[in-house]
């Protein structure tokens, strides 16, 4: 009887320690486990002649043009800190980029992904009403989807970017606003598409998107003390 006793105490300290190891190696392998690597930025390639008209070298169009390829390439990964998206795309555009992710995927479906940047067809460029800012007017075509094809109809539609000019001397979109008077049905946006093309997005949990960050080149930022 007295065996009996002293085994079980023995037995119950042996469970408790085994369960603790079990504990903290699950622990310390979690704490190793490295975020999944970032795809490699996609190349993009026009469909036919690069645009060459006069207002595509001016700055503000050029920024544009890079803020709406860094927006598709962000959307495609699901990751709004993108250094491309962030030098390129103001910080409230970039939260309200991450919401239609998160959207799809609480409706349980799948986030879109885009082919290329949209297609964009500048018209205008003009001052904007503060220093250091400018707006550009034109027609865009907005074409994500589930499956990421190209459509087989390009419907363009108005749209103005507000553009700000930043102190480290960043140009970056910092808000769209749709121009429904602005009659894009006769225009034709340059296409480019990313190569590799995008594949259909597996994200199924709203943890997997990265959502958009106030950064050092912010003026929203705050520096530590």
């Amino acid at each position: 009887m007295g065996a009996a006793r002293t085994f079980r105490p023995r037995y119950l300290k042996a469970v408790a320690a085994s369960l603790l190891l079990v504990t903290v190696t699950g622990g310390l392998s979690a704490c190793r486990e490295e975020t999944k690597p970032a795809p490699p930025y996609p190349a993009v390639e026009w469909q036919g002649s690069a645009p060459n008209a006069a207002i595509e070298a001016d700055p503000w169009v050029m920024a544009a043009r890079k803020s709406l390829e860094a927006q598709a390439v962000a959307q495609n990964i699901t990751d709004f800190t993108l250094p491309e998206l962030v030098e390129t795309t103001s910080l409230d555009l970039r939260v309200r980029l991450s919401r239609h992710p998160r959207n799809d995927v609480e409706q349980k479906r799948r986030p879109d992904i885009r082919p290329g940047p949209d297609p964009f067809l500048p018209m205008e460029v003009k001052p904007g009403p503060a220093a250091g800012t400018a707006e550009v007017r034109g027609c865009v075509v907005r074409w994500a989807s589930e499956t990421g094809d190209v459509p087989d109809e390009l419907n363009a539609s108005g749209v103005l970017f507000r553009m700000e000019h930043l102190a480290d001397g960043q140009l970056r979109i910092s808000s769209v606003v749709t121009l429904p008077d602005l009659d894009c049905s006769t225009a034709t946006p340059p296409i480019a598409l990313f190569v590799p093309a995008p594949e259909p997005s597996d994200v199924t949990d709203a943890q997997d998107i990265v959502r958009a960050k106030v950064a050092e080149i912010d003026p929203e930022y705050i520096k530590p003390a």
